[in-house]
């Protein structure tokens, strides 16, 4: 390596690392103190609580709304012990999983390189943001990634990937466009291998089938598929792919020029950009970008030789990544910024307002995870996805309404002022519907505002 290009690659180590480093500190915290770092965390916990029962996607209480909006894999692996715990270590060892993958494909252009693309890819905002999140997505990522390392690298191995794909579905559905992308080009270029990637498949299904029979088939697809089949629009779409530009965009220009696009990594990104567009459907952020940047990514990292002796490619992805941390501050790198949408919620709100919840009260919260992390069911445990179905019509509003109309919810809690909700961001918007917002003004008051917290008691 040549003396400039092994400075170029120091210089995008360091940070890259330094970043990378923060954001594992964080994580880790976030796993010790057992809380709720974003919007969704507290439905997927409560979820996972009744899917030591059985009872996810049975809505056995008429009174609570439960979204269990995911497949059955993510819920049963997260009821094990504590969703807080196992399902953070979950998502926190399908992150380094990846980040692994990174460096073993691009080990050939020496340690220094595949070091700092592993640091750099761990560093970009969404993955600083999302790693440790407990949600689905990181695991199904990491089931991708490992079906495209092994028909890229290992296609002897394709019946593992084809399994991985499956289980990256019973994951997250959004798997399915790069699954489908893979299919589309070994059907193409390679039927061999298809053909034994089918075998891996089929086992995956009978085993995913049997995982989704015995949470009940008709809750199962009603929750995972009727309820999330929210509207979508070009102007969301849009601004997920405006993110994506600041985020991976030079990446993506340093893959394709360089010649890193190819085999399974071009499928990949394709299914990946499938993703993006999907990133339209309401409640859509910047998680949608995961999946672009490992697709990216590894496609850099699998021409590592070749771009090794350049100080120019290291510099272009230094470059990015300082874009795409100013533009979306992951984890409140920069000081003074307010976070942006998808970022994390403040972390000691939860423990700052904890002592005002009694076990047998009930509570309606915007944040779940407030509840659900000491143990209380919450009324509604994904507010914005009851909202999104109240006014598309397609559940009934009143078991809740009603307890808000007679008194019997102890407190609501928002982070927004809802006598002002129209000055909201579009977010806090979506996840109060109209006629709850009337109700909950109707019979309660403003008592306390405790930082992003607006707590309201009955009159």
């Amino acid at each position: 390596m040549r003396a400039r290009a092994t400075v170029a690659w120091v210089a995008y180590l360091i940070p890259a690392a330094g970043l990378a480093l923060y954001a594992l500190a964080q994580w880790l915290s976030a796993l010790a103190s057992r809380i709720p770092v974003m919007y969704g965390e507290g439905a997927v916990a409560n979820a996972a609580r009744l899917a030591r029962d059985g009872i996810a996607y049975l809505d056995p209480d008429p009174s609570r709304f439960v979204a269990a909006n995911y497949p059955p894999l993510y819920f049963h692996l997260a009821s094990i012990v504590d969703p807080f715990i196992t399902g953070r270590a979950a998502s926190i060892a399908a992150t380094l999983a990846v980040a692994a993958m990174v460096f073993v494909s691009a080990r050939s252009a020496g340690r220094l390189a595949a070091a700092a693309l592993t640091a750099g890819w761990l560093a970009l905002a969404p993955v600083m943001i999302w790693g440790p999140a407990l949600k689905p997505d990181l695991v199904a990522l990491a089931l991708t990634a490992l079906a495209v390392v092994l028909l890229d690298r290992r296609r002897e191995l394709a019946p593992i990937a084809g399994f991985a794909l499956i289980f990256a579905a019973l994951a997250k559905p959004t798997a399915l466009l790069p699954a489908g992308a893979l299919v589309a080009w070994l059907a193409w270029s390679d039927r061999a291998t298809l053909v034994r990637c089918g075998f891996g498949a089929a086992v995956a299904v009978v085993a995913a089938a049997v995982t989704v029979y015995l949470d009940s088939v008709p809750d199962v697809w009603r929750h995972v598929v009727s309820w999330n089949a929210l509207s979508w629009s070009v102007d969301q779409a849009v601004s997920v792919a405006i993110v994506g530009v600041f985020v991976i965009g030079i990446s993506i220009g340093v893959a394709a020029l360089s010649g890193g696009l190819g085999g399974a990594r071009t499928a990949y990104l394709v299914g990946a950009l499938a993703i993006v567009v999907l990133g339209g459907r309401e409640g859509a952020t910047i998680n949608y970008l995961l999946d672009l940047t490992a697709a990216t990514t590894l496609s850099i990292a699998a021409i590592g030789p070749r771009l090794r002796p350049s100080a120019l490619i290291p510099l272009a992805l230094l470059a990015q990544l300082v874009i795409g941390t100013i533009v979306l501050d992951p984890l409140r790198v920069v000081p003074g910024r307010v976070p942006t949408t998808g970022a994390w919620s403040d972390q000691l709100r939860g423990g700052t307002i904890a002592l005002a919840f009694q076990a047998d009260g009930r509570y309606l919260v915007e944040d779940s995870g407030l509840l659900v992390r000491n143990g209380i069911p919450p009324v509604v445990d994904d507010l914005f996805l009851w909202s999104r179905l109240v006014e598309r019509g397609l559940i009934d509003a009143d078991p809740v309404l009603n307890q808000v109309r007679e008194g019997r919810i102890d407190l609501v809690i928002a982070q927004t002022d809802l006598e002002h909700l129209d000055a909201a961001p579009g977010f806090e918007r979506q996840r109060w519907a109209g006629v709850l917002v009337q109700s909950v003004l109707d019979r309660y008051r403003l008592t306390n505002h405790i930082g992003d917290l607006w707590i309201y008691a009955r009159r």
